[in-house]
């Protein structure tokens, strides 16, 4: 009898001790770490585009404006990367009746379907923000630009300058 209470107890105790570790483990606090990784380098550089007369239209390639090369460069560290172009194009209304910004690819990572010369995305002065291009390949990705403008009337000088943020993230 003594055996068989010792064994009940025994018994009785693994399942105390085992009720307990899952309760203080489900209440324990939980410590998640969270690694975020460089999926892309970006550089992009200034151009300088001159004077342009009222009522001209201008256009400026790398060919013109050297500086239009390789504006945009980005190296990815994974496929899917979308490399988006937000603009404050818009804000250039005042000034100009057409601002296009025509980015083209400038160099592809070997084994891409993307044609160097091609159009990227355009960016205009009703559509300041356009969809993202998706660098599917792993690699180095550069981007030309070309510029086409054509100056409004204005009763003095006016200095304008475009802003353009450029993000690059992962689509997994």
């Amino acid at each position: 009898m003594r055996k068989r209470l010792l064994g009940i107890t025994l018994i009785l105790l693994s399942l105390a001790i085992v009720s307990v570790s899952a309760f203080v483990y489900e209440t324990a606090q939980h410590t998640v770490n969270q690694t975020i990784k460089d999926i892309a380098t970006v550089t992009v550089r200034n151009s300088a585009l001159g004077n342009i007369e009222e009522g001209e239209t201008k256009s400026y390639t790398k060919a013109t404006v050297s500086t239009l090369g390789n504006i945009i460069n980005v190296t990815t560290t994974k496929d899917n990367v979308y490399l988006r172009l937000n603009t404050d194009i818009d804000s250039l209304s005042t000034y100009y009746t057409t601002y296009t910004i025509t980015v083209k690819y400038a160099a592809v990572p070997n084994g891409s379907s993307k044609i160097v010369g091609d159009p990227a995305c355009t960016c205009t002065l009703a559509s300041p923000d356009p969809s993202a291009v998706t660098l599917y390949k792993t690699g180095t990705w550069r981007f030309d630009f070309e510029i086409t403008t054509t100056a409004k009337s204005v009763s003095s000088d006016q200095a304008t300058t475009v802003t353009i943020v450029v993000t690059a993230e992962s689509t997994s």
